[in-house]
């Protein structure tokens, strides 16, 4: 009886000079299984509206698991590499937490874009806003195109804006 390395060697291509369509085939099936558990373990802001730090560790992960599906030579590197990434993304999220400075370098800051009614243009041209698009995200964020009724929109660090209406006599 083969060992789990000659199986896995010989499953998944480990050291052959040339992959097969098999190869591939049990490849992709293997790290698309393993791609859904480095997701989970990322946690669920690896999954929802994500910002810049976490799109920069999707992309990265993307490419070097397409890789590892392609690649003979360096399989098993590929996927501790993988690895490694999503536990650093664990840990600088984890700092982020309790470090606002950190959280500000990594993730960014949120920016004040309209503050009682009034659209501040330099604010906007810093977060590449047109005033339209200000005025999309309140129709579609504060229920409302009227500026007037908004105390605070802000672009948040991951890119919504979000709105707070002002009370009402």
């Amino acid at each position: 009886m083969q060992s789990l390395q000659e199986l896995l060697e010989s499953a998944v291509g480990i050291g052959a000079d040339k992959l097969s369509v098999l190869h591939i085939l049990v490849r992709s099936l293997l790290i698309y299984i393993i791609g859904i558990a480095l997701v989970r373990l990322g946690k669920k802001r690896f999954l929802g509206k994500i910002s810049a730090f976490d799109t920069v560790l999707a992309i990265i992960i993307g490419s070097l698991l397409s890789r590892a599906i392609t690649d003979s030579d360096y399989f098993l590197h590929i996927l501790a590499a993988c690895l490694l990434l999503i536990l650093l993304h664990r840990v600088f999220s984890l700092v982020a937490a309790y470090s606002d400075d950190f959280g500000a370098l990594i993730k960014g800051n949120d920016r004040v874009i309209l503050r009682n009614g009034e659209l501040l243009h330099d604010a906007m041209k810093k977060s590449n806003l047109s005033e339209q698009d200000v005025i999309q995200s309140l129709r579609l964020n504060g229920n409302t195109d009227d500026v007037s009724k908004i105390r605070i929109a802000r672009i948040e660090r991951n890119g919504d804006i979000s709105v707070i209406m002002k009370e009402e006599n």
